[in-house]
């Protein structure tokens, strides 16, 4: 027993760095990605923030089982490269018991990516798709960007603007392309803001000391005019709809009867993919027990190496197999439960080619 609470304990402080950096590795790209959304107007910055939480839920889902992986992986190689292992075996300890310490370890923490990958995960996915619709129906010239084209709603022109204030309410330096259909029209002004009528609940971009540019330089109904305030009519955009992915539908939706056979694949699909996440934790902790078995000349960075090329290609066979099942090459039966198989067999054979089979269930008494 007091092995045991010693290996879980050797994999637990090195699971909780491993996360760490890998979480942050991960929210600096999420992070990155949604500003670059802001910038390029199809999100409002309002909720960046929410987004941002709401994904880091999905995060953690994702890394979890590479986490554990590579966190079993270095503990035990640091065991092997101090001499604990060989310690531990000279008093008794089998294999058996290392692979029950790994095993309990992984087996709690696939529950706890199972509440993710079933619950928390698709709930945060949901969330967004509703957030990002409705944060699309602000992005018009609220959501505009210093210093960068905004395309204006249903494609009828573009702003720039040079400066905005730090309330958000004042742009300043503006110029505005626009077309209703007829004419194209040119606009610089000094500064700008929004307004709304208060009797049709329009909103309007009011453009103050500018000068306007109707039609074509050359044409007889060219005309230029200068103006102290001028508005312009933003047409509302319609309220998106919502379509949920895949990944966004409920648990409990996915297994509700449907009569399509292309969609019933699809969230079948979806169902065992989330499954599988959390089989993953298991059946990588197993396969990091053998990987990390090395000598004193051996580095345990070759070791990692061997395991990370490991883990894209059932990364990728995973994927596959993902695949295969939508299109209907396979059958659900079959579905991604081939590729876990082979990773355990993989597992189970390079420990017994390691250790043999009667010092494999060798314990101490």
């Amino acid at each position: 027993m007091i092995i045991t609470r010693y290996l879980v304990k050797e994999i637990l402080n090195t699971l909780g760095g491993v996360t760490l950096v890998l979480l942050l590795i991960a929210l600096s790209a999420q992070l990155v990605g949604l500003f670059s959304k802001v910038a390029a107007g199809t999100i409002h910055v309002n909720t960046v923030i929410k987004l941002f939480g709401l994904y880091n839920l999905t995060i953690i889902s994702f890394i979890l089982p590479l986490s554990l992986y590579l966190a079993t992986l270095l503990a035990l190689s640091r065991l092997y490269q101090d001499s604990e292992m060989a310690a531990l075996a000279a008093s008794g300890v089998g294999p058996a018991r290392i692979v029950r310490a790994v095993l309990l370890v992984a087996v709690f923490f696939a529950l706890v990516q199972g509440v993710f990958s079933l619950y928390l995960g698709p709930w945060a996915y949901e969330r967004g798709d509703y957030l990002r619709v409705q944060s699309q129906q602000l992005t018009d010239i609220q959501g505009v960007t210093p210093g960068r084209f905004l395309e204006l709603p249903q494609g009828k022109g573009v702003i720039y603007i040079e400066t905005i204030s730090k309330d958000l309410s004042q742009i300043n330096k503006v110029f505005v392309q626009y077309h209703d259909g007829q004419r194209r029209s040119r606009i610089i002004a000094e500064a700008g803001h929004i307004e709304r009528d208060q009797e049709t609940g329009d909103r309007f971009l009011i453009l103050e000391n500018g000068h306007r540019y109707e039609g074509q330089p050359g044409d007889e109904d060219y005309t230029i005019m200068d103006f102290k305030r001028h508005g312009i009519r933003i047409e509302e955009k319609q309220p998106g709809v919502v379509k949920l992915r895949h990944k966004a539908i409920p648990t409990q939706t996915l297994l509700e009867p449907h009569y399509h056979p292309p969609e019933v694949r699809a969230r079948i699909t979806e169902f065992q993919w989330r499954i599988s996440s959390a089989i993953s934790c298991i059946v990588l902790a197993l396969l990091a027990i053998p990987l990390s078995r090395s000598s004193h000349r051996q580095s345990r960075y070759t070791r990692l190496a061997m395991a990370i090329v490991l883990y894209m290609v059932l990364s990728n066979l995973l994927s596959v197999a993902r695949t295969w099942m939508q299109e209907g090459q396979v059958s659900p039966w079959v579905g991604l439960w081939w590729v876990h198989i082979l990773a355990v067999l993989l597992a189970i054979a390079l420990i017994l080619r390691q250790t043999g089979y009667r010092h494999f269930l060798r314990r101490v008494n």
